[in-house]
């Protein structure tokens, strides 16, 4: 069964507010129809089943995924994690001490070794301490543009074609002047 979506203009609606102050009063008096009784989307027990088989397989696949990872890249994976992920991954590839030393770490410290390499997260591991190493920031393949300075002729064709521009748009044609003009001379009174 859907639900509408409210919004802030439906709130804001006072035909909303009305709706909503007469509408019990008149189901009481049997003038509006009740409320629907669809119920759930009829399910078959194929699709739970095949829901559960989905399920199944996306955990066996992270757990498979789990296991291949270093001790490097499962620090790096619970410092990108939120919080409610860090609670139930798997540290069994790290020794006891490191994943102590993982555990005890402050957000920022998490925060650190997320934006760190995986070569920066075994270094923190192997010395118990956090030492992040930053990736390098890509260079810029780009080269500068370089201006060219003008000329007197292109400073001449420039004031050329902002004064035919500003003719255009005052007199549309000849001895006829434009009565609403976007560009008003400041030597003309209005």
């Amino acid at each position: 069964m859907e639900t509408k979506k409210k919004s802030w203009i439906t709130l804001l609606n006072p035909f909303n507010w009305l709706f909503a102050l007469f509408e019990p009063i008149l189901r009481f008096l049997g003038l509006m129809p009740p409320p629907r009784t669809d119920g759930f989307e009829n399910l078959q027990k194929a699709d739970v089943d095949e829901a559960a088989e989905d399920a199944k397989r996306t955990e066996e696949a992270i757990d498979a995924i789990m296991k291949e990872m270093s001790p490097a890249e499962v620090v790096k994976a619970y410092a990108t994690a939120s919080p409610e992920d860090r609670a139930t991954m798997d540290l069994s590839a790290l020794d006891a001490g490191g994943q102590d030393w993982l555990q005890s770490l402050s957000a920022d410290d998490l925060t650190l070794l997320s934006m760190s390499t995986t070569g920066g997260c075994a270094r923190s591991l192997e010395a118990r301490a956090v030492k992040p190493i930053y990736p390098r920031p890509a260079a810029e393949t780009e080269k500068a543009e370089i201006l060219k300075i003008p000329t007197l002729e292109d400073v001449e064709e420039e004031k050329r074609a902002f004064v035919a521009a500003r003719y255009r748009e005052l007199f549309h044609a000849p001895g006829i002047a434009n009565t609403n003009p976007r560009y008003v001379p400041s030597g003309t009174v209005h």
